[in-house]
């Protein structure tokens, strides 16, 4: 009976990818018993007293070199080779000889066995050698059959693969590039310098980036020459799907390697992909190297994403070189520019620059404002102790001669307050006509008024608001808007009232920064006086929730589930109003439709 055999299929090496190398192990080529001793036709190494070490892809070494013609063996050199116990050369002289003449097996010399070799087919030499593969003492003569393959009969057998490897570069095709990676492996090929660089060209056109990326590792390690194109593909490949630190790590290695292969363009591609993806490592590498020494000379927009980065990560050194550089060309600096300095100089702690960068915006003619130093804010609000820092800086650049502005004691007035510091923030009030010529403006009372609202305060928001009046300040729609919120917060809260007409009374020309014309509450402010009237049982909280509804403050579902929570009543339907009044949108009209309603 026929041994079982399995078939090693795709599917095979797809479940087991080790299978060849355990079939090839497994595999026992037969012995077959000469019909006479073995010739030895070389000492054994092991007992050489003086072994060389054997060299490899080396022009003068010594070549083991097969002739078919005269069907001897001949050593180029005067040592003699080793050989195995069981020679694979008597094993292939054993089938040349059944392919030379089939009725003679097993007589004559080894020299008569291999001079038919060349009577046996490349393959069936191929499979001699798989199957000799880790035999102990077969090293050379492996080595000289593969010589002989190479030398004699010209064999290159790589070449096909690495053809199909260049068109696979091209047109990628994941299967096909495996199954031919499978035969090459199967046959003992490895793959040219060429041959690598194609694979992971084609590797990157499939996008499998990873597997690419490993692969150029590999060729790193093996130290094959890589060219300057296959490091720019995969940098650019890499930024192109976002993987900016694998990117940077390669660009690294080719730096240190040889940085004058990278060329000018990929310098430049790369800083633009850092800055503008927010990266500060390969932003800050690329700015160190190229951009400070003037070998690189950045756009007006990668200066200002640099700068917008300086600012995120708190590099005040960078983002003063990329200010210089615009202010070099003469460009027209924009606010956020000096914002984006600004928090660069904040984030760093370095608070006495910071506030000069508020002196030379002014300068430039930007008067700065609340909006501008929220990173000045963010910082002096995270510890108790920064903002006297910050007061003690600015008194320092009074007594240095300069111009105190006074948005920067605003931001310290909104620290104190953050950190629930009323009492200090209003100290801080009091002395800012001493440091500060232009005095305070419309933002330093709101903040105050804030604070005030915070802890409750109504005597000090009165004193505000006659501060306010004194030093001529026109309140802005804000500044009702707080004012109302203080006096909400007592149980007298008529004046909220008062503020209210006052506000509608001012600013019925104006518009709100919503663009809607006419001065009103705002919508938490409309909410807060709705609720303090339905604490007390005062129907205007009802004319409040309509007004909102009116101004799209809130819409009429909203206002439907207030009525109920706060007054325990239905909300009328516009039809109600309609029977009173045409255009029940005004106040009068809405209290007309109340009175209509409970007197039916």
């Amino acid at each position: 009976m026929p041994p079982f055999q399995v078939p090693i299929d795709g599917l095979w090496r797809c479940l087991c990818p080790s299978i060849d190398a355990i079939a090839l192990s497994c595999h026992r080529s037969p012995i077959r018993a000469a019909a006479r001793p073995i010739v030895r036709i070389c000492r054994n190494n092991r007992f050489d007293p003086n072994p060389q070490p054997r060299r490899f892809h080396s022009s003068d070494r010594t070549r083991w070199q097969i002739s078919p013609e005269r069907g001897s063996t001949q050593n180029s050199g005067t040592s003699a080779r080793p050989d195995s116990t069981t020679s694979l050369l008597v094993d292939i002289g054993q089938d040349a000889s059944r392919w030379a003449n089939p009725g003679r097996r097993g007589k004559g010399s080894i020299h008569d066995k291999l001079a038919n070799l060349e009577m046996v087919p490349s393959n069936l030499i191929y499979d001699r050698l798989r199957a000799w593969w880790g035999r102990e003492g077969a090293f050379h003569d492996i080595l000289g059959l593969v010589e002989y393959l190479v030398l004699v009969r010209g064999e290159k057998p790589d070449a096909q693969y690495g053809s199909v490897e260049a068109v696979l570069a091209i047109h990628p095709d994941y299967l096909l590039r495996n199954e031919i990676l499978q035969e090459m492996k199967e046959r003992w090929l490895g793959l040219s310098p060429d041959g690598w660089h194609n694979l992971v060209v084609g590797l990157l056109r499939d996008r499998q980036i990873e597997i690419a990326v490993d692969k150029l590792e590999q060729m790193q390690m093996d130290q094959i020459t890589i060219q300057p194109w296959l490091y720019e593909i995969t940098l650019y490949k890499l930024c192109e799907v976002g993987e900016l630190d694998q990117a940077l790590q390669i660009l690294v290695h080719c730096f240190q390697h040889d940085r004058k292969r990278i060329s000018q363009a990929v310098w430049y591609f790369l800083l633009d992909k850092f800055s503008g993806a927010f990266h500060y490592e390969g932003t800050n590498y690329i700015w160190k190297l190229r951009v400070i020494h003037n070998h690189l000379y950045p756009s007006d927009g990668i200066c200002a994403n640099v700068i917008n980065l300086a600012a995120r990560f708190g590099d005040s050194a960078l983002a003063t070189s990329a200010t210089g550089i615009l202010s070099s060309r003469r460009t027209a600096l924009t606010p956020l520019h000096y914002e984006s300095l600004l928090a660069s100089y904040a984030k760093a702690g370095d608070l006495n620059t910071a506030f000069r960068v508020l002196g030379i915006m002014a300068a430039a003619g930007f008067r700065p404002d609340s909006g501008n130093t929220r990173p000045l804010f963010e910082y002096l609000s995270g510890s108790i102790s920064r903002p006297p820092e910050a007061w003690e800086v600015l008194k320092g650049h009074f007594e240095d001669g300069h111009t105190i502005q006074v948005a920067g004691i605003n931001v310290i007035i909104e620290a104190h307050i953050a950190q629930q510091q009323f009492e200090q923030a209003l100290e801080v009030y009091k002395q800012l006509h001493i440091i500060c010529e232009t005095g305070p403006n419309i933002e330093t009372f709101n903040i105050l008024l804030q604070g005030a609202e915070r802890s409750k305060l109504k005597e000090s928001a009165m004193f505000l608001a006659s501060e306010l009046v004194a030093l001529g300040i026109k309140p802005d729609h804000l500044t009702y808007d707080r004012l109302i919120m203080v006096c909400l917060n007592e149980k007298d809260y008529e004046d909220a009232f008062n503020y209210l007409e006052e506000m509608v009374e001012v600013g019925k020309d104006k518009f709100e920064d919503s663009g809607r014309k006419g001065w009103w509450m705002r919508k938490g402010t409309a909410l807060a006086m709705a609720q303090q009237c339905a604490t007390h049982n005062d129907m205007r909280g009802k004319q409040i929730l309509e007004q909102a509804v009116e101004r799209n403050l809130i819409d009429d579902w909203y206002a439907n589930k207030l009525y109920e929570e706060l007054y325990g009543d239905v909300r009328p339907h516009k039809w109600d109003f309609a029977e009173t009044s045409p255009t029940p949108t005004s106040e009068v009209n809405v209290q007309r439709a109340y009175e209509a309603r409970d007197a039916a």
